[in-house]
């Protein structure tokens, strides 16, 4: 600080820029870290029997990405349709910001939820079926589909993180508490050191693969007394 103050105009302004440059180095690993393109297809359980699968694609170009999420059920689930997912939005500051969510299911078209993130105005814009709602947006908030792909860019360092979630048809405060796994987790795309993030609710655990750049390999939630798991079969793209 004393240095900053009695360093002359120009030396000043090389200051800076050395300062700027030096914090682009340190910020750009985070950010070619994260994949450009990326494949992951989960099979969908249901208690420990498989009912279905997920998959998921993310796209990255220069600050915008992409991901889309289509689940399709097996045998007589196969006759429920199939849901998609999608999320769009920017990479800022190294973390995702939704700009626009959507959930649709192919047997019930006329039941399409739509949310537009107005981050200038600080506005949710939710089309519920065929009703219009709004609320706050707070910051750091995150849609279904990006909060599990979010910690790619921010890995959890804190023991607990609190942010909200848009789910399509409301926007929900979530609080999740951090730990780390000592056993690894094998699946059929391999074994992985994890971290687990679980809801305070009891209801949500998500499996973060620290060795693939904090992936989500597994999602357990518990719905109605059943339990619903979310597990990675194979993992594909750049």
């Amino acid at each position: 600080m004393l240095i900053g103050l009695t360093l002359r105009f120009s030396n000043h302004k090389h200051y800076v820029a050395s300062l700027l440059a030096t914090m682009l180095l340190l910020v750009s690993p985070f950010l070619s870290a994260a994949p450009k393109q990326l494949t992951l297809k989960y099979d969908l359980l249901q208690q420990g029997i498989t009912i279905g699968t997920i998959k998921d694609q993310l796209r990255v170009t220069g600050n915008r990405y992409q991901i889309a999420s289509l689940a399709e059920g097996k045998g007589i689930y196969k006759l429920m349709g199939e849901r998609t997912l999608s999320s769009q939005g920017q990479v800022v500051v190294n973390t995702l910001r939704p700009t626009r969510f959507e959930s649709r299911q192919s047997k019930h078209p006329d039941k399409a939820l739509i949310s537009e993130f107005d981050w200038s105005k600080k506005v949710l814009n939710m089309q519920i079926k065929d009703e219009q709602a709004t609320d706050t947006l707070p910051k750091g908030t995150q849609d279904l589909l990006s909060v599990m792909y979010c910690w790619m860019w921010q890995p959890p360092k804190a023991k607990q993180i609190n942010f909200s979630v848009a789910n399509g048809k409301k926007l929900a405060p979530h609080s999740f508490v951090v730990t780390e796994e000592n056993t690894p987790l094998e699946t059929a795309a391999g074994t992985f050191n994890v971290i687990k993030l679980t809801d305070t609710d009891g209801e949500k655990t998500l499996y973060l693969a620290k060795d693939k750049g904090y992936l989500p390999v597994k999602l357990v939630v518990q719905d109605d007394g059943k339990r619903m798991e979310q597990v990675i079969t194979s993992i594909t793209g750049q």
